[in-house]
This record gives structure tokens, C-alpha cells and sequence, in this order.
């Protein structure tokens, strides 16, 4: 490999939202090889058959996923695919991916010029939806909405298989083992560049993405580092909301104090005043306050 200039005590700029997944994928032919993975014994279908699908903004809900392509079949849609690439585990998975696909639906319509209120059925091609799980929780291989949410009584359901294996002979697991080294280098080296030059040689060395880090090493460092800035960004925000957490805390206790000594307050100038022959329907002609307010600072302060 060759040698890629790093600073020791370089630390990241953000300067983009991509990543090594989505730029990986959105190189149709590698697209084309995860698909092949997949369906083995589809072999009729070329990498012309892949319409790539992405959902990169949406106005609404701001709905992006990370890859997502229509493969078709003589002029026609066979298959969606749908892939989400997940480090940290979120329970809220199935929903955002109900989502994902009634958005690539909703404009696959709108591409084919279809609509849901025709009377005769519309052509939709056959979901598929995957999840590239690269952290270390155990989990299943399916994964369900219906399920997580409504202990598998629910009228809709969306299934979502779940891809973990780091292997060398598919392109996921490739994926898949590099992410693994990464995390095990950022253990070693932190968010130093060193971490970076470790990880794309241990993963040229196991035969992770060689093709892939030898044409586009450089952008995978800016990528990486990206990933640095942004980790170092949410621990900033974390400690600066636990701060102000803290004082919003100390400045309502505060508050409360003050209330809670003025209540006081209240209470022991009433006792003296009834001490004196005061009753406390003259006091609350006296002091503009009714009676049910005074009898409750006396009981409250008794």
C-alpha cells in the first residue's frame, strides 16, 4: 500500500456527512456483487438491472437510509433492497426502516406514474430488508416491527434480516470485518491517524475491501477522520447538556428554597397575628387573601 502522510497528533475536521458504506455502495458494480451475493441463483440479472434507490433527503421527516436499489428484470421491478449499516444497536430500527420502504414506494409510484387509488392492482417489486450489524450485541437473525413493538400482535409487520458475519468472500463481510478491525484500533490508538493506518493495513492484510482502500485510501482517512470530529462533537454536547442539566437543577432548588422561606415567612407573621386577636376571616379582610389560603400556609407551616 502506499503510504498515506499521517500527523500523529492530527485530529479530525468535520467536513462531510458520508461514509465508508455509502461510498463503497454507491459504485453500482459493487452494488451489483452484494445483490449476487444474495440471490446466487439469479443468474439471468446484470448490473445494468440495478437502479440504484438511495433515499438521500426527503423534505418531509428528513427519511435517509444508507443504500437502496430496484433491481429489474426485462423492463421489469423484481426486487427492493433495502440496507441499513449499524455500529450501535438502536430498539427503534424496524419503525425507521417501515419508513424507508413506504418512501421508496411512495416514489417508485411516482417513477412508473402509478397510483394506490387505481382500482386494479399496482406492479410493486418484492421487498427486501437488511440490516449490516457490525457491534458486538447478540442478536437474532430476523428481526421484527410487529414484534418489538407489540409483542407480535400487531395488524402490520415489517422483518428485517440481520447480516454479522465478517467474512473475506462476500462484499457485507468484508464491510463487516472492516468496521470490527477499526473499532479494535480505535481501542488501541484512540482518534489518533495512526488508528486509520493500522486499520487499512490489518484490513489489506485479511483481504478487507483491498480493491476498494487501494483506489480510495485517501478518502477513507478523510472518512475516518470525519468520524473522530464527530465523536469528539457529541461528547462536547454531552458534557455541555449535563452542565447545564446541573444548573437548571441548582437553580430550581433554588427557586424552591426561596418559595418554601417565604411560605414560612408567611405562615409566622398569620400565627402572630391571631396570637394577637386576629380570626382569620379579619386577616383575610385585612391581607386580601382568602380564607382557605390562610388556613392552608398554617396547616402547610404548623
Amino acid at each position: 500500500m502506499e503510504d498515506i502522510t499521517l500527523t500523529d497528533d492530527r485530529t479530525a475536521r468535520h467536513k462531510t456527512k458520508d461514509s465508508v458504506f455509502t461510498w463503497l455502495f454507491r459504485d453500482v458494480n459493487n452494488v451489483f456483487e452484494l445483490y449476487k451475493e444474495l440471490h446466487p441463483e439469479d443468474t439471468a440479472v446484470t448490473v445494468d438491472d440495478i437502479q440504484l434507490e438511495t433515499l438521500q433527503t426527503v423534505l418531509i421527516n428528513d427519511i435517509y437510509n444508507d443504500l437502496g436499489f430496484i433491481v429489474n428484470v426485462n423492463g421489469n421491478a423484481k426486487y427492493v433492497l433495502l440496507f441499513e449499516a449499524q455500529s450501535r444497536w438502536t430498539e427503534n430500527l424496524t419503525l425507521r426502516i417501515l419508513f424507508y420502504i413506504a418512501e421508496t414506494y411512495r416514489r417508485y409510484l411516482k417513477e412508473t406514474k402509478q397510483s394506490e387509488h387505481n382500482a386494479k392492482r399496482i406492479n410493486l417489486p418484492k421487498p427486501e430488508l437488511y440490516v449490516l450489524y457490525t457491534g458486538d450485541k447478540g442478536l437474532p437473525d430476523e428481526i421484527s416491527f410487529k414484534d418489538d413493538y407489540f409483542d407480535g400482535d400487531a395488524p402490520i409487520d415489517v422483518r428485517v434480516k440481520i447480516l454479522r458475519q465478517s467474512e473475506s468472500n462476500t462484499i457485507y463481510g468484508q464491510y463487516i470485518g472492516f468496521s470490527k478491525v477499526y473499532d479494535e484500533q480505535r481501542k488501541i490508538y484512540g482518534n489518533k491517524l495512526e488508528c486509520i493506518g493500522e486499520t487499512i493495513r490489518i484490513c489489506l492484510e485479511k483481504g478487507y475491501l483491498t480493491d476498494f482502500l487501494n483506489q480510495h485510501k485517501q478518502e477513507v482517512v478523510t472518512m475516518l477522520s470525519d468520524l473522530f470530529d464527530e465523536q469528539a462533537q457529541r461528547e462536547q454536547y454531552d458534557i455541555a447538556v449535563k452542565k447545564e442539566s446541573e444548573a437548571i437543577g441548582e437553580a430550581r432548588g433554588r427557586a424552591e428554597g426561596r418559595t418554601e422561606g417565604e411560605a414560612r415567612g408567611k405562615a409566622e407573621l398569620l400565627k402572630k397575628l391571631i396570637e394577637l386577636g386576629n380570626s382569620v376571616k379579619q386577616l383575610s379582610d385585612m391581607l386580601g387573601m382568602s380564607e382557605i389560603e390562610i388556613e392552608g400556609l398554617l396547616a402547610a407551616n404548623t
